[in-house]
């Protein structure tokens, strides 16, 4: 992200603090100094600031900045779908203050050069926190493992992956998975039938399973991606899972919940059973029945997913009406959340904010997802009561392919800090300063 300047004290006053770190929902005061939480009590004076920014939060909810653990900033290579300028605009109007990049860019994310050009761009033009998945084979090409322990080096590179195609060779994926170890960062696949592990498999590549009709192999390659990684002694957290025996297939691997999956809100709320034959919008893992969803969606709420992330992927028009896959979702998935899973299925705020902040933060091993005194002052203040229509052409985002245009959402990001500096605020949130 940009450097912060020296900026005043900031002291957010009279707002819901809503902190799953610390088991937290309660009227609290918080002060930011020097870009760290300082202090958090019931009140708290303004003559205990240095010059501070006061802001009126009544009203409103406190939340550690948001991390996102899967987006695609399509930078290097495809600057008219979105910039690390962009996408973190995008992301700081969503409430999330960290987000992490998959390697599917051109060049791909998969050399030291690559991270170290995109850690310096990102400094200088990302306001938020952006962070890498480095990939898990060379040139994103699925045929030998990359120079992981290299790549793992960096400070920027917080896991590895290969994005949209599984790694189908076995042999190769238990290399990938002893380098991960090494390196000591988690793997995070992409267990997905994907057009290159198809047309591999078709020409004779054997993954190790006895595979099923194509899209139906996601719990193939997860149950054996974890049994490798057991055996390397390699930390896995699977990318979108869309099926629910994919979540059974975890558990059975991993029953002290070492391995963990994220989900994404369309295939939590969104089925292909709702369009037209042929009509479904196209997005990898594809959109699965509503039986499918709804048990996924019971999963989530049962506590058998660790975080929601929004695999933001941006497209221009041109490219989904060819048939490119994928959906933006990072300046929606907060209120989708809140207005479906919180309201609707009766997730716990705690819980929810917990999925989307500190429990993608703790399996990235960030220093995020909390408001505990010391910790970055990367901060959300959310309107629960704010009332809106999804419209793209109202995006921070290069891109408009969203399933969600039109819909009418409760709750919505106001404003968000980074370091005790605003990042994003509402046109209706000035008010308050």
């Amino acid at each position: 992200m940009k450097q912060a300047d020296h900026s005043p004290d900031l002291l957010i006053r009279g707002a819901r603090l809503i902190d799953p770190a610390a088991g937290v929902d309660a009227r609290r005061d918080l002060l930011a100094r020097e870009g760290r939480v300082a202090l958090l009590a019931p009140e708290i004076s303004h003559t205990m600031a240095r010059g501070p920014r006061v802001i009126d939060a009544e009203g409103l909810w406190l939340l550690p900045g948001l991390v996102d653990p899967h987006v695609h900033f399509r930078d290097p290579g495809f600057p008219e779908k979105e910039t690390l300028a962009s996408g973190a605009r995008a992301a700081a109007a969503g409430g999330y203050t960290t987000v992490i990049c998959e390697p599917n860019t051109a060049p791909p994310i998969a050399s030291l050069e690559v991270v170290q050009e995109l850690a310096r761009k990102a400094r200088r033009e990302a306001c938020v926190r952006v962070y890498v998945k480095a990939a898990m084979t060379r040139n994103r090409a699925g045929e030998e493992p990359a120079d992981l322990v290299a790549l793992g080096r960096h400070e920027t590179v917080v896991a590895f992956s290969d994005d949209g195609d599984p790694v189908v060779d076995p042999d190769v994926m238990e290399q990938v998975c002893r380098a991960a170890a090494l390196a000591g960062l988690p793997i995070s696949p992409h267990c997905e039938d994907s057009p290159r592990a198809l047309k591999q498999i078709a020409e004779g590549l054997s993954p190790g399973f006895d595979p099923g009709q194509p899209y139906t192999n996601e719990a193939r390659y997860i149950a054996r991606d974890a049994l490798l990684a057991a055996r390397c002694g390699c930390r896995a957290h699977f990318s979108h899972v869309s099926l629910p025996e994919s979540l059974v297939a975890i558990a059975a691997a991993s029953p002290e919940a070492a391995f963990t999956c994220e989900v994404t809100p369309h295939h939590l709320l969104l089925c292909r059973d709702q369009y037209a034959e042929g009509r479904a919008p196209k997005v990898c893992p594809p959109l699965r029945s509503a039986a499918q969803r709804d048990a996924l969606r019971c999963a989530l709420i049962s506590g058998k997913v660790a975080c929601i992330a929004s695999d933001h992927a941006p497209h221009s028009e041109a490219d989904k009406q060819a048939g490119a896959s994928g959906f933006i979702g990072l300046e929606t998935t907060l209120g989708l959340v809140l207005t479906h899973l919180v309201a609707q299925d009766g997730l716990s705020l705690l819980r929810a904010i917990e999925l989307m902040s500190t429990a993608p933060a703790r399996i990235f091993g960030l220093e995020a997802g909390s408001l505990a005194p010391g910790m970055p002052a990367d901060v959300a203040l959310v309107d629960p009561d704010r009332e809106w229509t999804v419209r793209p052409s109202e995006f921070q985002s290069l891109s408009a392919n969203t399933p969600y245009a039109g819909r009418r959402l409760r709750g919505k990001a106001v404003a968000t800090y980074v370091a005790g500096r605003e990042v994003y605020a509402d046109p209706e949130f000035e008010s308050r300063t």
